[in-house]
């Protein structure tokens, strides 16, 4: 029940211990498209969808050096571990970053930002982590979105930890670039990196002046790959072809759940995991209201190790669980709820441990 990778469905694995095609020609270019078709379609966006081989940091990291020049600046929020890592992307290509940190916990508000664009007029580009890992935060992307383009700038989203099981309205939100992984709410093996380009973004794009970034990373060679050589070869590169054939099981799967009923219920799964663990004296570092469908941090009661909880679940439950990261290591463990960990089952076997583990803790 770690943050991802998550377990697979049977169809999915079954897909990946197939037999591997090339990275081109019918079959390639079937199974490829099939898969941007059904990308766009979670996203809700009438774009462009490519499919980068590696986990989701590529994504970003192609979606930042796209977007922003050596010597152009960029605003990163940061709620926690991986939200921060944008800012050490941007230091690869030379680019300033001006941060907007949260307390630990805690989203932000629209006004918030749109405060920090305003002092920071030289920032065109903006990055924000729609579900923030380390720390169980679900920002507002709608409201966000909403400010960034009132502002006239450009919205980068780490999607990669909720994408397919959290909203994603791509264009009705104002989501320039959505990057997100196949291992965690795709519910597919580790190995893509989907990003989403919303189709009023590549005019900025073709405008940035983000040349000479390099060849794999930058959008617009995935753009001109997938115009000019749709028929045969649509990507610059050679494709972890077994892992998009998983991908696109999978993406199957989402959309025959039905896009609505599969966010409902990975936001149940989310509600359950809280009220239990309250109910056994954990408390959640997010507060309800921006509390991410997909993972909760949470804090021991007194008198129990975040370590030792981490621990236990795995040797009595045979369970993993994901520890604390940064300045939240030793505070707190962190529980997934997607794919197939967002149970009952799963959760019945996870509590009885941590109960099992509070109960002397509240007897002293």
């Amino acid at each position: 029940m770690i943050p991802g990778p998550i377990d697979l469905e049977p169809e999915v694995l079954k897909a990946l211990g197939e037999q591997v095609i090339p990275h081109y020609g019918d079959a390639w270019v079937e199974t490829y498209g099939h898969v941007r078709k059904n990308l766009l379609a979670i996203g809700e966006s009438e774009g462009d969808a490519f499919v980068l081989a590696g986990t989701g940091i590529v994504g970003i990291d192609a979606a930042i050096g796209t977007a922003v020049p050596t010597g152009g600046h960029l605003i990163v929020v940061d709620n926690g571990f991986f939200s921060g890592r944008m800012c050490e992307v941007a230091d690869g290509y030379g680019i300033t970053t001006h941060v907007l940190r949260t307390e630990r916990g805690e989203a932000v508000r629209a006004d918030e930002l749109a405060a920090f664009m305003a002092a920071h007029p030289e920032a065109q580009v903006v990055g924000v982590t729609h579900g923030e890992t380390a720390t169980g935060v679900l920002n507002d992307l709608e409201a966000l979105g909403s400010a960034v383009a009132e502002a006239g700038r450009l919205l980068i989203v780490d999607a990669v930890s909720t994408f397919g099981a959290a909203r994603m309205a791509v264009d009705a939100w104002g989501v320039g670039i959505c990057c997100t992984a196949s291992q965690k709410a795709l519910e597919s093996p580790p190995g893509a990196a989907p990003v989403i380009v919303n189709p009023r973004a590549w005019e900025f794009l073709e405008s940035s002046g983000a040349e000479n970034h390099g060849l794999y990373s930058d959008l617009r060679v995935w753009r001109r790959y997938a115009t000019e050589m749709a028929e045969f070869h649509p990507q610059p590169a050679t494709m972890p072809v077994n892992v998009i054939a998983a991908l696109s099981v999978a993406t199957d799967r989402i959309l025959a759940e039905g896009l609505e009923v599969r966010y409902r219920r990975h936001r149940e799964a989310a509600a359950r995991v809280r009220a239990r663990a309250r109910a056994a004296g954990y408390a959640p570092l997010a507060a309800d209201e921006w509390a991410s469908p997909t993972v909760t941090a949470l804090r021991p009661p007194p008198g129990v190790a975040a370590n030792e909880v981490v621990a236990a679940v795995r040797e009595q439950a045979n369970i993993q669980l994901g520890s604390g990261i940064a300045e939240l290591a030793g505070q707190v463990f962190r529980v997934g709820h997607m794919g197939l960990s967002a149970t009952d089952a799963y959760l019945d076997d996870l509590f009885d441990v941590l109960e099992s583990l509070a109960a002397p803790a509240s007897a002293s």
